[in-house]
């Protein structure tokens, strides 16, 4: 069903990370950005605490597509922490030293138009906080931030399907042969386990995507 507005939003810096499977000491990365990584930049730039309800709602009230104009470069980063003494994450010392190694993966250089759909008034909301963060705004992790403004239009009614946009918008000047894009379905696609559910701080829901493709028409 088409929704009232589109708000396209561009994602581009050296790096992005935007995790979906991490675990303990790896922090993984996608090869496209999440949704609960996206809703949680437009929370960050509204001020809204890491447990606030209204995160989860707006997971529920978005739907969103994903276009990799450039899907970049995947390097993993070696952390090494040391400290006299390292806690686990319930408060208790850590049994087996006082050194941490953990691996971290990023997209290095890669370049993504999200398009949110939804209705006037959260569509208009997340725009303006967008104009106007009250916390900084960083690219799935605090050490990755954006190269170009985030912000981009928001498109009123009768602007057509979601795929529609992907394949309609401006690419970026640099950018791949061949373009590719996810948009959130109700039940078709493959399922990615990135949707914060509105009672929990750290569960998340399973959505379903569509995976397609084009070729960019050459320029003269």
């Amino acid at each position: 069903m088409e929704k009232d507005k589109i708000l396209l939003i561009r994602l581009e810096g050296p790096l992005q990370s935007w995790g979906e499977r991490s675990k303990w000491d790896y922090r993984d990365t996608a090869d496209f950005p999440t949704k609960s990584g996206v809703i949680g930049m437009i929370a960050c730039a509204m001020g809204l605490e890491r447990t606030d309800a209204q995160i989860g709602k707006l997971c529920e009230q978005l739907y969103m597509a994903v276009r990799a104009d450039r899907k970049g470069e995947v390097i993993t980063d070696f952390h090494t922490v040391t400290a006299e003494k390292l806690l686990k994450a319930n408060g208790e010392k850590r049994a087996n030293g006082n050194t941490v190694i953990s691996r971290r993966s990023y997209l290095q250089d890669a370049s993504f138009l999200v398009a949110l759909e939804g209705e006037d008034t959260v569509i208009e909301e997340c725009s303006w906080a967008l104009e106007h963060p009250k916390w900084s705004i960083y690219l799935g992790r605090k050490s990755c931030v954006p190269s170009v403004p985030v912000v981009g239009v928001v498109i009123a009614g009768g602007h057509g399907s979601l795929e529609e946009v992907m394949k309609n918008q401006p690419l970026t000047a640099r950018h791949d042969s061949r373009i590719s894009y996810q948009i959130e379905s109700d039940r078709e696609g493959y399922a990615r386990s990135d949707v914060r559910l509105p009672v929990s701080d750290r569960r998340y829901g399973i959505r379903f995507v569509k995976v397609g493709s084009f070729v960019p028409e050459k320029e003269d």
